[in-house]
């Protein structure tokens, strides 16, 4: 797989990504699947996992910090940023037979400037500026030297 097919990817799954007003990212099951060259089922099937005998990827996510409820969570309310770059790398060197060359190049793709960055430029996203900023600095008074 070359960059511009990662970057076709990345294009299709655009809809199935968001990023919240203080720049944390979501992606859906389908887009990290799609991003780690995985089927959604395998994704799926790992998170389900989490509570009865967690798989591999699931005990990699929750040594990580997150807990086996969270995984659950994620097939309906999306999975964090953070989380897409841990299965990302999961998939690209931990997984063994399971490993994809996908998985690689979007992990290298993405090392330099991270999952939640990425998320946030292919969206558009900036960072909200403070109103009170704006205003304390407009009024406050600007003396020049020749005024003293």
């Amino acid at each position: 797989m070359s960059q511009i097919e990662i970057a076709q990817v990345i294009e299709q799954i655009k809809e199935e990504i968001e990023v919240d007003v203080t720049g944390k990212g979501k992606g859906s099951i389908k887009a990290t699947a799609r991003l780690a060259g995985v089927s959604d089922k395998a994704i799926g099937k790992a998170l389900e996992s989490a509570n009865l005998e967690p798989s591999k990827l699931a005990q990699r996510l929750m040594q990580q910090g997150f807990e086996s409820a969270n995984l659950n969570e994620w097939r309906t309310e999306g999975i964090p940023d953070i989380a897409i770059g841990i299965i990302l790398h999961y998939y690209a060197y931990e997984a063994g037979r399971y490993c994809t060359k996908q998985a690689k190049l979007v992990c290298q793709a993405f090392g330099t400037i991270g999952v939640r960055a990425w998320m946030q430029d292919a969206l558009g996203w900036t960072k909200p500026t403070q109103e009170h900023n704006k205003y304390s600095i407009a009024t406050t008074p600007h003396t020049s030297p020749s005024s003293r």
